[in-house]
């Protein structure tokens, strides 16, 4: 670590984490299935590809029985230009997710990880900073192939 940077909260996470809070206590595997998709696209990016970001931070909001949060959308961009990170919320309401099988999920939720990553990107670059997206998408693409060719048993 170069002298003087500071420990940053997202240091173990890799270039892109997806972290999830559930409305309750069922969401047909979609927490368990993120853990996947997390693993690969750790193994797969080796960068954010822009100097001035280090982390991308993705949150999944869940409905729930005792949360929902609707309407289905990707929303909230944040950045931190002193932490280095852009992050954003992707809500899955409960009548998203509640008639579907897990392997149709996995689909969605490669998806909307992907759609939420052009979303920062967009903004990274509305922001007047320089960021090889070619290569950022080359290896989120790769990620999601391998996540896609995982199948699953139906875990609902």
């Amino acid at each position: 670590m170069p002298k003087g940077k500071e420990d940053m909260w997202y240091d173990d996470l890799g270039v892109i984490s997806i972290g999830c809070q559930n409305g309750g206590p069922k969401d047909n595997g979609i927490g368990d299935i993120k853990v996947d998709l997390s693993r690969l696209l750790r193994e797969h990016c080796s960068s954010t590809h822009c100097a001035t970001v280090d982390h991308f931070a993705l949150a999944l909001r869940v409905g729930g029985e005792f949360a929902d949060w609707s309407p289905e959308r990707i929303h909230k961009v944040r950045r931190s230009r002193k932490e280095r990170y852009i992050g954003c919320d992707i809500d899955i309401p409960m009548a998203v997710w509640a008639s579907q099988k897990t392997n149709q999920l996995k689909d969605y939720l490669a998806e909307k990880v992907r759609e939420a990553i052009e979303i920062l990107v967009a903004r990274i670059e509305k922001d007047k900073e320089t960021i090889n997206k070619d290569k950022l998408f080359c290896e989120i693409d790769g990620a999601i192939k391998r996540f896609k060719n995982n199948n699953y048993e139906d875990m609902a």
